[in-house]
């Protein structure tokens, strides 16, 4: 029994071992699932507040293009004054109603969201059922666009609900006679004299759209590269959840849902505005869900990817730990009965020998290294150190052992040296760039730190600390030299043009801070800062006099200036640049509608920095002064950009630059002509 008591003790030591490995690695692979979840959850807020910046907007701008209708004096007094139907107008009155009716008319072509007219033929009528339309205060239409419904129950709900409010109303997505969706927007009209007696609001403005034809399209854009992620309305009662926007598969829209079901991520959303879970969507699959609610609805903003694509690569990964970390045991465990069965003194003696052999080995190898390697106690004396430490600090390798940081280098670096070993074992952050005196001279040093965990050095921290001195310095005088180039450059662009002097730096200013407020790393945005200053080159190649001219350029004159945009292309395509400087500049003057130049390319084949650039350098020629006349107001500037957002400009560009300018006062002073 005492001879079989040591191969007990093992097995027993073994299967603990085995037990808290298997452990260990579930617990491990629980938390790489809960951080990859945590990514998403992230993720999927940002994109869902994006989106209900996007929807509201939209909804804000169709109701501000209707109450502009709506506080039209004649529209007003034409509804006070009247009780019966516009159709039964004098001959007095035909005038103003015909004016009357141009406004209305206006009003939906100003809001870009109905079918042209024009392209609608006669028998398409029942397909698009759609426009703008003026209605009693009980909701019986009096005068409207080709093509909005004479009757629908729905109106008149609307109206009524809209002048029991007193203001402008979303009545919803609702389905219509034809089983197609619809959005209805209701303004009700004030009467010209509000009295206590009277009625308040005679009539009321309603706008019926197909929300397929817009709405939709905000949630269709793709913010990631996925293929499951979807930006879905929801709305309901207390018994049901319904889907007001289209759904993917052989489901349709207006699909309900029981209100009774809590795993379906609808009723969470509805319950849980702005939380985050794992649920099951209207295919019974499961998905990650977030949402968002609309303001001045009762539509929730549903963002959601399935969760099996989400969580591909976490599952994988974790596969891969788990197959890793249980391979390590099952290895681990393999060792410690070999190693007990082959415990004999001639095993001893060769593995003795071995690590005599591999120890000479190491010390060759580190002593035959440039950079300075030691190895520090719990106390932060010397254990070991290489040869290349000991030439540089002066001293025998012997002679450093037992000696502290203070002994070897400066005050200040003794002391960043023992700071980064806590680093590493707090937080592990274990490396650092930091300038290092040794003797009088100060190097730059890649300083790497690990902890040792076993055996005799267990609680030790070795050192590694690279010289990169001379590359740094390098790099610095490399950069230096390419920022004084392109200062010259830009300064050549600037005497050449003295119309728009400054405007290179300004259209920096505005597309770096543009930029960044879209989340653009470091390295792009300055990679972005260097086309914008650079943009202008070709301007050298023109003449002077048609840089300076005031008059409005004739065709030949624009061509020229169109093709100045190669001409700086050609001026830079020798150069090497860190990031794609030359795509920038030689897109930057693309429309997402491909009416721009020199390829014509369009949508998200012109890159992001390209349409960031293309935004930043029209609003500082626009707010910019020149010789011959003052700048544009930032706030003017902004409404011509916005009118022409998805035709010319990317829209989340001009959402970014709202943002920005409004904290940017001393751009406004860019439109004053300075008096020489």
């Amino acid at each position: 029994m005492k001879e079989n008591r040591p191969v007990i003790i093992a097995f027993i030591l073994l299967l603990i071992f085995l037990v808290a490995g298997i452990w260990l690695s579930n617990e491990y692979v629980a938390r790489e699932q809960q951080r990859d979840m945590q990514n998403w959850e992230g993720r999927l807020a940002v994109i869902a507040e994006s989106q209900k910046r996007a929807v509201e907007g939209w909804l804000n701008a169709q109701q501000t293009n209707l109450q502009a209708l709506a506080e039209n004096p004649l529209l007003q007094i034409l509804l006070s004054i009247r009780q019966e139907s516009i159709s039964q107008t004098s001959e007095a009155e035909r005038g103003q109603l015909g004016h009357l009716k141009n406004l209305i008319v206006a009003t939906a072509k100003r809001s870009g969201v109905f079918a042209d007219p024009l392209q609608i033929n006669a028998n398409q009528k029942t397909r698009f059922n759609e426009g703008v339309g003026i209605t009693d205060g009980d909701g019986a239409l009096l005068l409207a666009t080709q093509q909005f419904p004479a009757d629908d129950e729905h109106i008149r709900k609307a109206v009524l609900q809209a002048r029991s409010k007193g203001r402008a109303f979303v009545y919803g997505i609702y389905r219509n006679q034809q089983q197609q969706p619809r959005l209805m927007l209701v303004v009700p009209v004030s009467a010209v004299q509000a009295t206590p007696e009277a009625n308040n609001y005679p009539g009321a403005v309603v706008a019926i759209i197909n929300p397929a034809n817009s709405l939709y399209k905000l949630l269709d854009q793709h913010w990631l590269t996925t293929e499951t992620d979807e930006s879905l309305l929801i709305a309901g009662d207390e018994f049901s959840t319904r889907y007001l926007s289209p759904l993917s598969g052989k489901f349709k829209i207006f699909h309900t849902v029981s209100r009774n079901n809590a795993a379906q991520a609808v009723n969470f959303a509805r319950d849980k505005i702005g939380g985050f879970a794992q649920k099951t969507d209207y295919r019974n699959q499961q998905v990650l869900v977030t949402a968002r609610a609309i303001d001045g609805t009762d539509w929730v903003l549903l963002q959601k990817i399935d969760a099996e694509e989400a969580l591909r690569e976490a599952y994988a990964h974790q596969e891969f730990l788990l197959t890793v970390f249980m391979l390590a045991v099952f290895i681990i465990g393999i060792s410690f009965v070999a190693i007990w069965r082959h415990a004999t003194s001639v095993r001893l003696q060769k593995t003795t020998e071995r690590l005599t052999a591999r120890t000479a080995l190491l010390n060759t190898v580190g002593n035959n290294i440039n950079d300075h390697i030691f190895l520090l106690d719990k106390e932060n004396n010397i254990l070991l150190g290489n040869l290349s430490l000991s030439r540089a600090v002066s001293m025998t390798v012997d002679g450093m052992i037992g000696r502290t940081l203070y002994n070897l280098f400066s005050a200040k670096a003794a002391t960043q040296l023992i700071e980064l070993r806590g680093l590493a074992e707090t937080s592990g952050k274990n490396s650092r760039v930091m300038a290092i005196d040794i003797g009088e001279t100060s190097y730059i040093y890649h300083v790497s730190v690990a902890s040792l965990q076993g055996g005799e050095y267990s609680g030790s921290v070795l050192y590694v600390l690279h010289d990169i001195t001379t590359i740094k310095r390098a790099q610095e005088k490399h950069n230096r030299l390419l920022e004084g180039i392109i200062s010259t450059l830009v300064h050549a662009v600037d005497m050449h043009d003295p119309h728009c002097a400054n405007h290179s730096e300004r259209t920096r200013e505005v597309a770096v801070a543009v930029a960044k407020a879209m989340g653009l790393d470091a390295e792009r945005c300055h990679t972005l800062g260097m086309a914008a200053q650079l943009a202008n080159l070709g301007k050298l190649n023109l003449p002077r006099e048609l840089l300076t001219k005031m008059q409005p350029l004739n065709d030949d004159e624009q061509m020229q200036m169109h093709r100045s945009v190669l001409d700086t292309i050609d001026i830079l395509k020798g150069l090497e640049f860190d990031g794609p400087v030359i795509d920038i500049i030689s897109q930057k003057n693309e429309y997402l509608d491909g009416s721009g130049y020199p390829e014509g390319i369009r949508g998200d084949a012109i890159l992001a920095e390209s349409r960031i650039l293309s935004v930043a350098n029209a609003f500082v020629a626009m707010s910019s002064a020149r010789a011959y006349r003052q700048g544009k107001s930032v706030r003017e500037v902004l409404d011509i950009l916005l009118a022409q957002a998805e035709t010319r400009y990317d829209r989340q560009v001009l959402a970014a630059l709202f943002h920005v300018a409004e904290n940017r006062a001393d751009w406004n002073h860019w439109q004053v002509v300075k008096q020489e």
